[in-house]
């Protein structure tokens, strides 16, 4: 408690550190984050097809599997990315974004540096920012 009060800041830091460490990802995390980046960067190039394909390789996005078009695949896509944003947070190599001009705003993940928008595709490839 001494050292708290004498080293509130390095108590502080101790405190961020541990929280923006994750564990490491098991097979099953892997796999699903590495599907689900194919199905992304099939979205944010508008290849309906490429996504429905890799889709077929994971149970939980069936409903990207099933899509008749890029926005119900885009809407089924967002469900997919709660699960991947609470994968790779505090991974590294992973890259969290928001836009908030797709309906109720959305999340993704991506491993690229650079904007890569799967909600609006090549309509607006850089929509989003980055989140920590």
């Amino acid at each position: 408690m001494i050292f708290l009060r004498r080293f509130p800041l390095l108590a502080l830091l101790g405190l961020l550190a541990a929280a923006s460490s994750a564990a490491p990802l098991d097979d099953p995390a892997r796999h699903f984050l590495a599907t689900y980046e194919q199905i992304r960067t099939a979205l944010a190039t508008d290849n309906l097809a490429a996504a429905r394909t890799a889709a077929q390789t994971l149970p939980e996005a069936e409903p990207v599997a099933a899509a008749a078009d890029l926005t119900s695949a885009r809407k089924a896509f967002k469900v997919l990315s709660a699960r991947a944003v609470g994968l790779a947070r505090g991974q590294p190599g992973f890259f969290i974004a928001h836009c908030s001009m797709f309906p109720g705003g959305a999340d993704w993940v991506q491993t690229s540096a650079e904007l890569s928008n799967p909600y609006w595709g090549k309509a607006m490839p850089r929509c989003g920012e980055f989140v920590k």
